[in-house]
């Protein structure tokens, strides 16, 4: 009984990992807004972060990623 449990908890598992999608290249995403910019320009990258993702919806990965480059 606890074989065949395991089994479908990977399982879902599996299917949860699937279903997530896959973070866009940086070039498709939106350009940073001037008040990202200004925040990635006075270090504040975790707020930079936050309002990138507020203003295009942005997945986590995503906007790490453009601001990352943009910090550069």
């Amino acid at each position: 009984m606890e074989a065949i449990l395991a089994i479908v908890v990977i399982v879902l598992a599996l299917v949860v990992i699937a279903k997530q999608p896959k973070p866009r290249p940086v070039s498709d995403l939106p350009v940073p807004s001037d008040d990202v910019r200004g925040l990635i320009g006075q270090g504040k990258k975790v707020a930079a972060i936050r309002a990138y993702r507020k203003q295009t919806g942005a997945t986590l990965l995503e906007a790490n990623h453009v601001v990352g480059r943009y910090a550069a």
